[in-house]
């Protein structure tokens, strides 16, 4: 991944102030008249909800528009640093009745503050049809419902999970309850709720702030949305699916022709009287009582299913990992006898989910807080520290500084005293010697303070490759920050490095950087009065340029850019998992390159080849990776994450450990 940086201009910070209103304020166009477009509808969020720092779905509806013009939705937002970004989030044609709907993701970067939502006529700059003001913040009080036009928007922080479910859910409302009587500083688990899958969005960066997604009784979707799925499964996200008597409606759709193949399910149910092994899953759970009736249930026949919960009749519940996502399905119905009458139906969904029963020790275990907050705690943070780029120019350091400081005070002070009252003998020279010397020590100190010319980019990769059905996914990440050396405006682009022979070019999303932290360029600090803050575009959220972004001297700004695209088959794996929980099998890898210092990773073990005399491993194109060769060695990952490994000891020591001792390795930043 590389960035262009172009259109570099000086630039005079410009004083903003927000505007507090809660009222749309609709606005003359540029001829005089004034124009009677209103909002029909706005929805940002889900149910009003969202997530700091997360691509966040956002719906318009618009009439009395110019009809045959081509408008513009914008969302204007402050990214974590507090600067304006206005993102062009869709553009559509007004039809012949002045009406459009226009659809699309935004992001906002701080906690708490105020952005605007408007619509403004392509080729026309500054001429807004119409805008409204947003209201977000991480308590702002939601009401019930929400109005047609929402005007208030509440951001969760980033640790907080999020559960969306589809249509009315057994047991949910009830989970929801006992999470919120559970969480003690912050919340636990945060639900939210579409009425049909017709609502769900068709694009995955929709999906970035939902972690868990549960699907009971409906799965005929659009071909879209279960490609929006696909994707944000495949980038980390948690589905859950239901289905035991409906699993032949199942079947029928695409959701069902992705699923079938991962856990192998059956074309028909089964008829089972076997829930004990679900009713013993959940600890302390009341008795799932069937009254001796045959309960229909889906045949999982995957072999490589992770087994939840499994019975005579076969499993009940299974894991599978689909890149780096996970998918679980519960092959009874959680809308249907018996199980939705089951009085620990809302701990089964814990369980699932929290990986606990709650109680209110595991509830204030989860959360934690200290007292103050050290601006590291999130391995994010932490990440873009790292990467966070520095000016090439060679600084001062404090003491020296601080030596100029002192030298500068004796100079304008007693030795000036010293030359026109002992030595010139004029006490009134000091009127010309006073600000000479403040000019001059000036112009010394700028004549050699260190300078750079140079920009400085730094960049961190991560490229998953997920193997499925011959062809590979590849997901790309990239963390940048870019230092300039004078205050300037740029424009920046990132441009995807393809792997394998892919169809078209993908579509590259670059957008601002921010730490999950309260600190400088952290998305928990709150807005302010942002004077001085300045404005940029983002061209759209599936696009890969950023307009107008302004840099001062020697300062970094960081980004994030992301991508996708299919290939040949890049990975080439026949692993699979032993009855000991060893893998076992080969691989191998088409990329265009030699990977080298790798590891492969399974479980709670790491398992390595024995490197050459550098120490470190190499693994070429083509080359088999085969588990049951002899250079093969597996141990624990703990052990290797924190740089453990045991050696032998030198001939002629004697050790207590049987000629063996641990050492412990430093991490090379």
């Amino acid at each position: 991944m590389s960035s262009v940086i172009s259109s570099a201009s000086p630039t005079h910070p410009a004083r903003q102030c927000l505007r507090w209103s809660l009222t749309a304020t609709l606005l003359c166009l540029a001829g005089g008249a004034c124009s009677a477009a209103e909002l029909a509808s706005l929805r940002l969020g889900y149910d009003g909800v969202g997530k700091v720092g997360k691509w966040l779905p956002i719906t318009a509806e618009a009439r009395d528009l110019p009809a045959g013009e081509r408008v513009q939705l914008r969302a204007g937002f402050s990214d974590p640093r507090g600067d304006r970004c206005i993102q062009i989030v869709d553009e559509v044609e007004v039809g012949d009745d002045g009406s459009a709907v226009l659809t699309g993701c935004f992001r906002c970067g701080r906690m708490e503050g105020v952005g605007t939502v408007s619509l403004h006529v392509k080729g026309t700059p500054g001429e807004e049809i119409l805008t409204t003001t947003i209201v977000h913040a991480e308590d702002v009080k939601q009401p019930s419902p929400i109005g047609p036009v929402q005007r208030t928007l509440r951001l969760n922080k980033a640790g907080i999970l999020t559960l969306m479910t589809v249509g009315e859910v057994a047991g949910i409302q009830e989970l929801l309850r006992n999470a919120s009587f559970y969480s003690t500083a912050q919340s636990l688990l945060q639900g939210v709720h579409v009425a049909s899958l017709q609502q769900l969005p068709d694009v995955g960066v929709a999906y970035e702030s939902i972690d868990y997604l549960l699907l009971t009784d409906q799965f005929a979707m659009s071909p879209a949305q279960t490609s929006a799925i696909q994707e944000w499964v495949r980038v980390g996200g948690n589905l859950l699916v239901s289905a035991g008597n409906s699993v032949v409606e199942l079947n029928r759709t695409d959701l069902g022709a992705w699923l079938s193949p991962i856990f192998g399910v059956g074309q028909e149910p089964i008829l089972t009287r076997d829930l004990t092994s679900l009713q013993g899953y959940v600890q302390g759970a009341s008795r799932l009582e069937n009254n001796r009736q045959s309960v229909p249930m889906a045949v999982l026949q995957r072999g490589q299913t992770y087994p939840e919960v499994d019975s005579l009749s076969g499993l009940i519940i299974g894991r599978q990992s689909v890149g780096t996502g996970v998918v679980t399905f519960i092959a009874v119905d959680l809308n249907q006898r018996p199980v939705n009458r089951w009085p620990s139906l809302p701990q089964l969904y814990e369980t699932l989910i929290l990986g606990e029963k709650l109680t209110r020790r595991s509830g204030k275990a989860s959360r934690n807080l200290r007292i103050s907050q050290s601006g590291v705690s999130d391995v994010a943070t932490q990440l873009m520290a790292a990467v966070d780029a520095t000016s090439d120019a060679r600084r001062w350091s404090t003491w020296g500084v601080m030596g100029i400081i002192v030298a500068w005070l004796l100079l304008i002070g007693p030795i000036d005293y010293l030359l026109v009252t002992r030595l010139l003998k004029r006490p009134h020279f000091t009127w010309i010697t006073f600000p000479s010397l403040i000019i001059g020590g000036g112009a010394v100190v700028y004549a050699f303070a260190p300078d750079s010319l140079l920009l400085q980019l730094n960049q961190w990769h991560v490229v998953d490759v997920i193997s499925e059905d011959g062809q590979s996914h590849v997901t790309a990440r990239s963390w940048m920050s870019v230092s300039s050396p004078h205050t300037m405006r740029s424009d920046l682009k990132a441009v995807p490095s393809l792997f394998g022979d892919t169809s078209s070019t993908p579509s590259t999303r670059l957008t601002w950087a921010g730490r999950p932290e309260d600190v400088y360029g952290g998305m928990y600090r709150t807005g302010g009065i942002a004077l001085g803050r300045q404005s940029y575009t983002h061209e759209g959220f599936d696009g890969g340029r950023l307009t107008g972004v302004p840099f001062l001297t020697n300062g970094s700004r960081s980004l994030y850019a992301e991508w996708n695209s299919e290939s040949d088959s890049l990975i080439n794996t026949q692993l699979s998992v032993s009855g000991f929980g060893l893998l076992t099998g080969t691989f191998s890898h088409n990329l265009p390159f030699t990977i080298s210092d790798w590891v492969l990773v399974y479980g709670n073990r790491v398992y390595r080849t024995r490197g050459n005399t550098s120490g470190t491993t190499q693994l070429s194109p083509g080359d088999v990776w085969n588990s049951n060769s002899p250079d093969i060695f597996a141990f624990d990952l703990k052990t290797w994450l924190n740089g453990s490994r045991i050696v032998r000891a030198d001939d002629g020591k004697r050790s207590s450990n049987r000629g063996t001792t641990q050492v412990n390795t430093p991490y090379d930043k």
